[in-house]
């Protein structure tokens, strides 16, 4: 007899409070080639010590062998989320930078977010598809993804419906998006900030 069950059962979600009053979270979200990774590794170097920088791309592609895309984003997500918990809990800053679709990332966000006991910051880059081509054939993966890839996995602005997110434009460059982020999370800025979008 299988006593396994596919089927999935919501559960209320009971708020579990994560971090503490001076831990910051950023998440950074938004297309592929838009510059989160640039961005998340720039703010990481600038908070120094105590910083757990998550790539969603690597929990997707390098840690799950799973062919179903939607399962193996789903089970991104989870993944994700539980490692941001975790490492705010142990006192961390926490950056997450990927796509993260509003499908299987918002209700898990919204949880973290309320959870959270210090600051939460979300930055969506909106470059535009012509934008997204362009940078991504410089990238080291243009000749590995297609552009037409990259045309089917464009999703354009998508706004979280519980949070007033930043809109991160193409006239942005990483100096003044970090400047702006460390302004907002409470951080010294190492270049005085223009303002974003």
């Amino acid at each position: 007899m299988d006593f396994r069950d596919e089927t999935p059962v919501a559960v209320a979600h009971i708020p579990v409070a994560v971090g503490s009053a001076t831990t910051r979270l950023v998440i950074l979200r938004g297309d592929s080639a838009s510059g989160k990774t640039t961005t998340a590794l720039a703010l990481r170097s600038v908070l120094g010590a105590r910083v757990a920088l998550i790539h969603q791309d690597y929990i997707r592609r390098e840690m799950l062998h799973e062919p179903d895309r939607r399962r193996r984003s789903k089970d991104a997500s989870i993944l994700l989320v539980g490692a941001a918990r975790q490492a705010l809990d142990l006192g961390y800053d926490v950056i997450l930078d990927g796509i993260f679709n509003l499908r299987d990332y918002s209700e898990p966000f919204e949880r973290l977010h309320r959870d959270h006991r210090g600051v939460t910051r979300i930055y969506q880059f909106h470059v535009g598809l012509d934008e997204t081509l362009r940078r991504h054939a410089g990238r080291t993966l243009g000749g590995v993804i297609s552009s037409e890839k990259i045309r089917d996995w464009y999703d354009g602005w998508q706004p979280l419906p519980w949070f007033d997110e930043e809109r991160v434009g193409p006239e942005v460059g990483t100096d003044e998006l970090v400047s702006v982020i460390l302004q907002d999370i409470g951080g010294r800025s190492p270049h005085p900030p223009r303002g974003i979008a």
